[in-house]
């Protein structure tokens, strides 16, 4: 539940009532590489995609880390492999088929397309 006094003001700025809005507060997600997904999953989705997770843990410890210069900082730092805005395939399948072959897990779906860009990745996100 958000502080009353920033409701307060926000009705003041807005010059109504708010009494019936549900505020809903999303949590920032740190998923730059695969390994991360499950941190960002809820127990519920983590027990469902137990495949998705034991062949993306088996994919990170496989990996190897490397250094890098960030394209527009220059900034150079490790970096964690495979970033989760390249689509990895295992065993024949992407990490995304395999976490839509469940029904009903289109929240994990999203995240597994959730950094990536159309270019060079049309053909897993159709």
């Amino acid at each position: 539940r958000p502080d009353v006094g920033v409701m307060r003001l926000l009705e003041v700025a807005l010059d109504t009532s708010l009494r019936r809005v549900v505020v809903v507060e999303l949590q920032e997600m740190d998923f730059d590489h695969w390994g991360r997904l499950a941190d960002i999953m809820t127990q519920v989705e983590q027990v469902r995609n137990a495949r998705l997770l034991d062949t993306i843990k088996t994919m990170v410890m496989l990996a190897k880390n490397r250094f890098e210069l960030h394209p527009v900082t220059r900034e150079g730092r490790w970096v964690d492999y495979p970033p989760s805005t390249r689509m990895p395939v295992v065993d024949g399948k992407t990490l995304l088929e395999v976490a839509a072959e469940l029904e009903h897990n289109e929240q994990v779906v999203s995240l597994c397309c959730a950094n990536l860009g159309p270019a060079g990745h049309s053909e897993a996100l159709n």
